[in-house]
């Protein structure tokens, strides 16, 4: 297994366990912020949905125009439950995991500046990899939600 597969695969992992987590959560508690400061499980769920599509993005260097972030914006808003933020997801999937598979080994250190982590040169590497963090860092906020409302369950 390459890299470049391991990675597809676990990211693949981190979200079908992401969206197992949100799957739990009562519907009158999805859009429940704590402290009405962070995220609702819903927000992570679009903003997970929309992850493999950032990544592949960023990777590609695509520039958006101000007009197609705000539609961007305004499609993920539009998603309402779960089960549709998992179907984007996977839509997004489709397209970014043959991307990263084909991949040349060769590329995965080379480097593009990104304003991302204080402004700094990433590789592809790190760039591959941030889907799967985003799956992985949004499944403990769900987790410690869930918790904050009394469910104490291992899902």
């Amino acid at each position: 297994m390459t890299v470049q597969q391991h990675l597809v695969q676990v990211t693949k992992e981190s979200a079908a366990e992401f969206f197992r987590y949100a799957a739990t959560v009562p519907e009158e508690k999805l859009d429940w912020a704590p402290l009405e400061l962070g995220q609702s499980v819903l927000s992570m769920c679009r903003e997970i949905a929309a992850t493999p599509g950032w990544g592949l993005d960023v990777m590609l260097a695509t520039q958006r125009t101000d007009e197609e972030r705000q539609a961007a914006f305004a499609q993920m808003q539009s998603w309402t439950t779960i089960t549709q933020c998992q179907e984007e997801f996977e839509k997004r999937f489709a397209l970014w995991a043959p991307y990263v598979e084909a991949l040349p080994d060769t590329q995965l250190t080379e480097t593009r500046w990104l304003p991302f982590n204080g402004g700094r040169d990433h590789t592809y590497l790190e760039m591959l990899e941030y889907p799967r963090w985003n799956c992985t860092y949004h499944l403990g906020q769900v987790a410690y939600i869930q918790t904050l409302y009394g469910d104490k369950e291992l899902h």
